[in-house]
């Protein structure tokens, strides 16, 4: 059988990877046996994520993998679309307590995933502990019949969307970056993570007195870490705040990706604003930026450029959706996506941590992530190098707010590459 990939694969090359790294760690060592068989229960819920990718003349396609999901025991992860990863777009990894999940973002992004994740989850921890206890109404089962909305791989409508947006989306040209002229994975040994835990109930608390969100908030955080430690700079901040538009696609169970890139803009009159108004800056911006209509432009584009590419050679295929990628990215200081609220049906009670680790060639070197888990946020802020001076700034700012808070050992870390398709 033969899959239609979302043709922003045609972007793919060594300079644009568009891959993610999830990370999740266990209260216990991982036993490698039970994962293995975990994976493959897991595998044949999961046949949108079982494929093997093939071009053909000027086209790429995706037909069905019968070979395993790769599951390895090492901290650094296998080249995807690879003889490594027995070309599948995903691998697992495990190291010590970790489980890492293995990914690209033309197949799957973070609300797509959960669902395998908790089912892996789930498996797993039944194999070790089969007398423990979980909601299964939220964990999806092998004899699962799998919904269209859920399986297709294309759930873009045929004609665009007639839906005019409040106000089209503005990407300031000329931002501040912390990282000017370091592009690409070239630096990538240096990639840090620094990950703080923050109390659920008292952070929503906290965002909602003072006009804000989860992303809102951390967004303001992580602009003031920037503004006040760089006075010199007058360019403006932008956040590139990560947006579903599943919503205006009319299926949530959608397994690609869709997300879009929604700009906060920090122009220099906006220094020393305290954080109520940045988040009311802030979440005026998501609300004119993520509406209805501009989530429909973003459709309309995603429709108009499948078409227009169908007569394109691959050359060109490339070439052209890469600028649309990068265009449609636009230039950000920093990044911060939210998940959203993740039901875990039990399992988190064997969890300690959830963290997704992005691709900074896609960001201005530095990134945010925003995972729920339990009573808590896992927020892990990734930048191109190891120097903590805005870390620490923001937990100056966590301080001053009274609000509690746990950071880890900042960690290196790198995200998988992936190859190119096999004829």
């Amino acid at each position: 059988m033969r899959f239609m990939p979302d043709h922003l694969i045609y972007a793919i090359d060594e300079e644009h990877y568009n891959t993610y790294r999830l990370e999740i760690m266990m209260n216990e060592p991982i036993i490698g046996e039970a994962l293995v068989r975990a994976a493959a229960i897991v595998q044949k819920r999961f046949p949108y994520f079982s494929l093997r990718s093939v071009k053909e003349n000027e086209e790429y396609y995706y037909e069905h993998n019968e070979l395993p999901f790769v599951v390895v025991n090492s901290e650094r992860p296998v080249r995807l679309n690879s003889e490594e990863s027995n070309y599948h777009m995903l691998a697992l990894a495990y190291y010590d307590d970790k489980i890492w999940f293995d990914s690209s973002h033309y197949l799957t992004d973070g609300n797509g995933s959960v669902p395998f994740l908790k089912m892996l989850i789930y498996n797993y921890l039944h194999i070790l502990h089969p007398d423990a206890e979980f909601d299964m109404d939220g964990i999806p089962k092998a004899d699962d019949v799998i919904s269209e909305q859920e399986m297709t791989d294309k759930p873009y409508p045929e004609e665009p969307l007639d839906i005019e947006p409040i106000k089209k989306i503005e990407h300031l040209k000329g931002v501040f970056t912390a990282y000017d002229g370091i592009t690409g994975y070239s630096d990538m040994d240096k990639w840090t993570s620094f990950r703080i835990t923050l109390p659920q109930k008292e952070t929503m608390k906290y965002a909602s007195s003072v006009d804000g969100s989860p992303a809102t908030f951390i967004s303001s955080l992580v602009y003031r870490a920037l503004s006040d430690l760089n006075p010199d700079n007058h360019k403006p901040l932008v956040c590139g705040m990560q947006h579903q538009f599943r919503k205006v696609l009319r299926n949530a169970f959608s397994h690609s990706s869709h997300v879009n890139i929604v700009p906060i803009n920090y122009k220099d009159n906006v220094r020393g604003w305290d954080i109520e108004r940045l988040n009311t800056l802030g979440r005026g911006s998501l609300i004119l930026g993520a509406d209805n209509g501009n989530d429909a432009l973003t459709v309309n584009a995603h429709i108009l450029n499948s078409q227009k590419i169908r007569s394109m050679t691959l050359k060109e295929k490339h070439k052209y959706i890469k600028k649309t990628v990068v265009a449609a990215i636009g230039e950000n200081t920093f990044e911060v996506s939210y998940t959203g609220r993740v039901e875990w049906s039990g399992l988190d009670r064997f969890l300690k941590h959830v963290t997704p680790y992005l691709d900074l060639s896609l960001s201005g070197g530095i990134s945010v992530e925003i995972f729920s888990r339990d009573e808590y946020f896992d927020i892990n802020i990734m930048q191109r190098d190891d120097d903590d001076k805005y870390i620490k700034y923001i937990l100056k700012l966590l301080d001053e707010i009274e609000l509690e808070y746990h950071i880890d050992e900042p960690v290196h870390f790198e995200i998988p590459a992936i190859s190119g398709f096999q004829s």
